[in-house]
């Protein structure tokens, strides 16, 4: 029993506060559970659509539906990936100088979500007065050796090296994984090992353009995140 002649220390004035709370609420609220977040979209190029909304195979999607509207598709590929389909597309804008003109890619992916499928889940754009490119294609196959289909794209700007840049993208996550831009080089899938071909010019002092005096040529295979080693390096004469 308290004295009520004696003032009460502040200490046992929080411990009786504290027993109060507990015996008039039932002990501490448990934490509200997180709100779940929405899968978001990936950056997408202007005018790009953002789903097309019929379950249907990838070989009856209507592919000019894949592009901003009022473009041309330039190209389709078709991949099977461990996420489901995919449809690759490239396009140009309708009735330009195709020497200069606005280029994009997409990659489509079938999720398997009833209410809307097909999802664009990658995609870049090349504006002709900043990044002009000649031409977009690409190669389906496994790249990173994750028994899945990639896409290997080359976004060609011309030159008498054959200039451009090559990247691949990872289809089952909808992630770019290599990135290089480069000149008399060409680049393919390598199947044994899974992974990239690279073969370049090598030009020695005084070289003319024409004629290097060795090729270069490196297999590369994928070390996850966007890593890459070399597998195999050989240098033969031109």
């Amino acid at each position: 029993m308290i004295d009520r002649r004696r003032p009460v220390p502040a200490a046992v004035l929080l411990r009786l506060v504290a027993v109060c709370l507990v015996a008039c609420h039932g002990g501490p609220s448990a934490p509200a559970p997180a709100a779940s977040t929405p899968p978001t979209l990936p950056s997408l190029p202007r005018g790009l659509p953002t789903a097309y909304p019929s379950d249907v195979p990838a070989g009856d999607v209507p592919v000019g539906d894949l592009v901003p509207k009022g473009n041309v598709v330039t190209g389709t590929w078709y991949a099977r990936t461990s996420s489901g389909d995919a449809i690759v597309v490239a396009w140009q804008r309708r009735g330009a100088d195709p020497f200069r003109t606005d280029r994009g890619i997409a990659v489509w992916q079938d999720g398997g979500d009833p209410g809307s499928p097909w999802r664009p889940i990658d995609a870049v754009a090349f504006r002709a007065n900043r990044d002009p490119v000649l031409d977009l294609t690409a190669v389906i196959g496994d790249v990173t050796g994750d028994a899945s289909d990639d896409a290997l794209v080359f976004a060609e700007t011309g030159g008498s090296g054959a200039c451009g840049t090559y990247f691949a993208i990872d289809l089952a996550e909808g992630a770019r994984v290599f990135d290089r831009s480069v000149c008399d080089t060409r680049i393919v899938p390598s199947t044994d090992p899974v992974g990239l071909i690279v073969t370049e010019a090598v030009y020695a002092h005084g070289d003319p353009h024409c004629c290097p005096s060795a090729m270069r040529t490196t297999v590369l295979t994928y070390a996850g995140g966007g890593r890459w080693t070399t597998a195999s390096e050989t240098t033969t004469p031109a």
